[in-house]
């Protein structure tokens, strides 16, 4: 692709830089260089001075870039590059001195959230960078010859790019459920710079390469004893959590009670030295069966810390959902979404970053589904007999009582390892009856093709969720429903040096005896009571199936009924309005994905496109 050189018009800028203003509420800056320009907003969390301002140039004038996000360890960076005149105590400013001296390489030795762009005068070169993990944005789009790139879709829109559906994507989510597995994004042409990417302009051209690809990553530590692993672990915990702990503005965490929460938890209260001072944060839905107050109430009593609750109810979900979908900017989830944007409204600046335990169960293999594949590693590794052992013991601790409630629970997991689906069952979420035929045959293509790096079975499962399917949309929505409210979220288990060491472990660590995430449980043992720590997982519960079904329900129905959801062309409405009432009528437990799918695309067609 040949880039055009096409003079600023600063009030684009301006315009992008305003449409942005809720992630950065305490700053803006723009800078252009002739054919270049850069816009910033900022939120001050290092340095909260005018010295940290953005867009920055290095003393030389030479370097300036625009960055969002946190690299964690610039204080060790520092001491790597030597003596050095710094003019702020900003991580910004080690970005660029990071890079004057090492160059693209210099992406290897940050430990952080990040997207940056950095333009190069002497080079003549535009550089720009996404974390390993994807835990920060990074969009861009190429019209008419120029490169227009920003943190999130909107600002892209107001600079005049034509706001479009992409079908390939609508197709995907619609009849695959996958949505956030590519660089394709819901608008056509706009794409997302890939984590663990980095990507270059220069003379017109453009290059994408990658600079972290885990499967290189891992190391031999098959020989490592119980102990070891859990030593190692434990350690990566506390150097990861403390790391992300470094800010001017207060923190706290957003807690679930479940096991992730629990050992971030305990990793704070240890490196506080037992201090008081740390709020945990967490939402209800005002119903008992919805209810995780008591674990989160269990886990703040064992630390003596104060916990906040903030309630969603149904009525709330209909008063926030304009500003969510504006927010997301793509279809989400679900209503746990919308519940998570709310406790960031609700908080006001007494904390402005929060600690989060998003990817434990992807590192540490413990979705129920993950299982299946566990067994046939032991199949292969072990035999039939080891396989029938582990069966057992899982059946023993999650009350499957016969055999035929076993071979049940195998055979769902088999399926979503089999169809690369998401969940334990992997067509059970999705309803392509109600789709518009021609839409289908107009987009039928193969299945993406996630690749599988490893031996493992289990690994594999495990890194197609890391990197396609579930913790790309939690992290998409995450930064989100956080930056919306100017509030930002560290992620500490997904440090990459945690992720590596996890996905180097034998899968024998992961589950073991029917446990799974043994290999965390077991480091954490001693340091969390039983009820945290040593209960089999459970899944967040939430209402939007009854809700849908009952509070929701004349919302909903007004939204498949409307002229506009007819015309769309991708589904039938009278087929949808009447799986809609089937499920309405429905007891079992029905899954509502598919509902919420169609009622979703159809609030994003009406925010973004019509």
């Amino acid at each position: 692709m040949n880039l055009k050189k096409k003079e600023v018009r600063p009030e684009i800028i301006r315009m992008m830089t305003k449409k942005l203003a809720h992630r950065g509420p305490n700053d803006e800056g723009i800078f252009i260089d002739g054919n270049v320009a850069l816009g910033h907003r900022r939120l001050s969390i290092l340095d909260l001075s005018s010295a940290g301002h953005q867009p920055m140039e290095n003393e030389k004038g030479n370097l300036v870039i625009t960055f969002n996000g946190e690299i964690y360890n610039y204080i060790e960076i520092k001491k790597q590059l030597g003596k050095y005149a710094y003019r702020s105590k900003s991580d910004t400013e080690v970005i660029l001195r990071a890079y004057e001296k090492w160059g693209e390489k210099c992406l290897e030795e940050f430990n952080g959230i990040f997207s940056f762009a950095l333009w190069d005068k002497k080079k003549k070169q535009f550089f720009a960078a996404r974390d390993r993990l994807g835990v920060k944005p990074f969009y861009y789009v190429i019209q008419n010859g120029v490169f227009y790139f920003a943190s999130e879709i909107k600002a892209l829109l107001v600079a005049g790019i034509p706001a479009e559906p992409n079908d390939k994507i609508i197709y995907d989510y619609l009849a695959r459920g996958y949505y956030e597995h590519s660089e394709e994004t819901f608008f056509k042409d706009i794409k997302q710079l890939m984590p663990g990417y980095y990507l270059i302009c220069k003379n017109g051209d453009i290059k994408i390469e990658r600079y972290w690809y885990l499967p290189e990553k891992l190391i031999d530590l098959s020989k490592l004893t119980d102990e070891e692993i859990g030593q190692r672990y434990r350690d990566l915990v506390k150097r990861s959590v403390s790391i992300q702990m470094r800010s001017d503005v207060p923190i706290g965490i957003n807690a679930s009670g479940g096991l992730d929460c629990s050992i971030l938890t305990a990793a704070v209260h240890d490196i506080l030295g037992s201090q008081k001072n740390f709020f945990l944060y967490s939402w209800v839905y005002g119903e008992k069966k919805y209810d995780e107050t008591p674990y989160v109430k269990k886990l703040a009593e064992q630390f003596g810390w104060q916990v906040k609750f903030f309630k969603l109810t149904p009525q709330l979900v209909l008063d926030l959902l304009p500003k969510v979908v504006e927010h997301e900017e793509q279809p989400f989830p679900g209503i746990s979404v919308v519940a998570r944007h709310n406790l960031y409204r609700e908080i006001n600046s007494e904390t402005i970053v929060f600690l989060e335990g998003h990817g434990g169960d992807e590192i540490g293999g413990g979705y129920e589904y993950y299982f299946s594949s566990f067994i046939l590693d032991i199949i292969k590794t072990f035999g039939p007999e080891k396989a029938l052992a582990e069966l057992r013991a899982y059946a023993a601790s999650h009350d499957l009582k016969t055999d035929g409630e076993i071979m049940k629970f195998f055979t769902r997991g088999l399926a979503s390892f089999l169809q690369g689906g998401t969940s334990a069952d992997a067509s059970s979420f999705i309803n392509t009856q109600s789709l518009n035929k021609k839409f289908l045959i107009s987009q039928k293509k193969q299945p993406p093709e996630f690749e599988r790096p490893f031996e493992s079975f289990l690994s594999n499962m495990q890194y197609r969720d890391l990197g396609w399917t579930k913790l790309p949309r939690v992290l998409r929505s995450v930064d989100r429903n956080s930056m919306a409210y100017g509030k930002e979220v560290r992620v500490p288990f997904l440090d990459h040096e945690i992720v590596e060491f996890a996905f180097s472990l034998p899968f024998i660590q992961k589950i073991r005896n029917g446990e799974q995430r043994f290999f965390m449980r077991e480091a954490f043992r001693k340091k969390l009571n039983y009820y945290n720590v040593s209960l089999p997982k459970r899944a967040v519960p939430d209402p939007q199936k009854d809700w849908l079904r009952k509070e929701l329900r004349p919302w909903a129905e007004e939204i498949l009924s409307s002229r506009s959801f007819g015309r769309r062309g991708y589904i039938y409405q009278k087929m949808a309005l009447l799986d809609y009432k089937r499920f309405c009528a429905s007891r079992e437990p029905i899954n509502s994905f598919y509902i919420w799918q169609w009622l979703n695309l159809e609030l994003w067609f009406r925010a973004f496109i019509d």
